[in-house]
């Protein structure tokens, strides 16, 4: 069984560094709980079942990746339980060994940048790149999640 450690944060956009060789992706998500998410990329699409246990930790499963038509993508879409997000995500490696991963979203989600890193241990120490926004920490503020900024996108909160 697949267990994912992750957290979330905001960035300091004036600090970010040049993102170069982005990977657009359409999410969309066919259940909540648990929470059934399709990611295509390009012409290749994958499921995750996903499932929260407590705090950072949850369960994770994913399929293997299968090019689809359009057809199958349009199909995806309209089973979707809201509209799917667009985002394009950045990978920047850490000297920790680690992945920074930057999302830029696009569409009425646009203006939004966030950063995940997935962690090897609940406490494991992280030394944070100066653009990453401690402060603004946002694992658990569930309107960040990316199934409710399909629900209530991000240019609705204010």
């Amino acid at each position: 069984m697949g267990i994912e450690i992750e957290r979330k944060f905001l960035v300091h956009h004036h600090l970010l560094p040049v993102l170069k060789g982005g990977e657009r992706l359409i999410q969309g998500y066919l259940s909540e709980k648990p929470s059934i998410r399709f990611r295509i990329t390009g012409k290749t699409m994958v499921i995750t079942i996903k499932e929260y246990f407590s705090g950072d930790r949850r369960f994770e499963l994913e399929t293997p990746a299968k090019e689809i038509t359009s057809e199958e993508m349009d199909k995806l879409r309209e089973l979707a339980v809201c509209p799917p997000i667009v985002k394009v995500r950045y990978k920047i490696p850490d000297e920790q060994g680690l992945t920074w991963e930057i999302d830029v979203y696009e569409g009425e989600n646009q203006g939004l940048i966030t950063v995940d890193i997935e962690l090897p241990s609940p406490n494991y120490p992280v030394e944070f790149p100066d653009w990453v926004n401690t402060g603004k920490e946002i694992t658990f503020d569930s309107r960040y999640s990316n199934l409710n900024l399909g629900k209530t996108p991000f240019s609705q909160w204010f």
